[in-house]
């Protein structure tokens, strides 16, 4: 599988993190998607795939095809994606804050969810006319150039520098503010208004995120509870994995069995062969 991704050009920052580019077979037919700290904006120009949701009632309820163009806002849990035999997909990974300057839509609405772009991004999922035969540069390209058309304003300071602490360490809320010398009133409500995500959930997001990044690297021999628990910022083994399986699905052995397998570049796109088992493809 070709994958590529460029930093955000200087027009496009600070909104901006990385541009993507992912082109090949799939590892497996199924992948859970885990949470992170950046929202992507993605323009699938494969056959169509979909995401599967675990937690279904019904079978009619249980998978929605992905839109050719779409937005997966800032996750709270994992996401399962069902495959194309060949995936072809560009994208721009976003801060937070991100999607604020490219449309009026308010954050809190695409947070959380996975939403056709047709609907606050007009133009997007018409630029696969541009990319059919597109390498990474000409991709990378062409999504810089609408992306910076698209620019509609720009971001609270405040919330840049938030966003960007709680991404690097764990920091409680009330320190946070005294740090940006706002009340934690204050910051509640500019982190929702400016990114559709409280402070303490985001934080959470990116512990988790840390976490399993670290996890990952992880040598073999080096995985026991008392070193997983050197790595987090959880105050206990239990609370380390009460909170794993609520992002992840997994127990964090169940985890390290799998990324052993595949690798660490699979820390957060965990490759399954079934939906609803923590069984790898093989």
């Amino acid at each position: 599988m070709l994958y590529e991704e460029c930093p955000a050009p200087a027009r496009l920052r600070p909104y901006v993190s990385h541009l993507w580019f992912v082109r090949g077979a799939p590892a497996a037919k199924y992948e859970k998607i885990l949470p992170g700290p950046l929202a992507h904006l993605v323009l699938n120009l494969s056959s169509p795939y979909r995401l599967i949701d675990p937690f279904a009632v019904t079978p009619e309820t249980a998978a929605t095809e992905v839109a050719a163009g779409f937005y997966s806002g800032i996750q709270r849990s994992y996401l399962i994606s069902e495959n194309p035999p060949q995936l072809f997909n560009i994208g721009a990974a976003l801060q937070p804050y991100g999607i604020a300057a490219l449309t009026g839509v308010p954050p809190s609405e695409l947070q959380g969810k996975v939403t056709d772009t047709d609907g606050f991004l007009p133009g997007f999922t018409a630029l696969r006319t541009q990319l059919v035969d597109a390498g990474p540069a000409a991709a990378f390209d062409v999504l810089e150039s609408f992306l910076a058309s698209s620019l509609i304003g720009g971001a609270d300071q405040r919330i840049l520098e938030a966003a960007g602490l709680l991404a690097e360490e764990d920091i409680p809320v009330a320190e946070l503010a005294r740090q940006l010398g706002l009340s934690p009133s204050t910051l509640q409500r500019i982190m929702l208004r400016g990114c559709g995500i409280a402070p303490k959930s985001y934080a959470d997001v990116c512990r988790f995120y840390r976490f399993a990044n670290a996890a990952a690297r992880l040598p073999a021999d080096g995985a026991s509870g008392r070193e997983l628990l050197a790595l987090a910022d959880y105050y206990d083994q239990p609370h380390l994995i009460r909170s794993f399986r609520r992002f992840s699905g997994f127990t964090p052995s169940e985890y390290l069995r799998l990324i052993r397998e595949h690798g660490p570049e699979f820390a957060t796109f965990v490759p399954l062969d079934s939906v609803g088992s923590p069984t790898a493809a093989r």
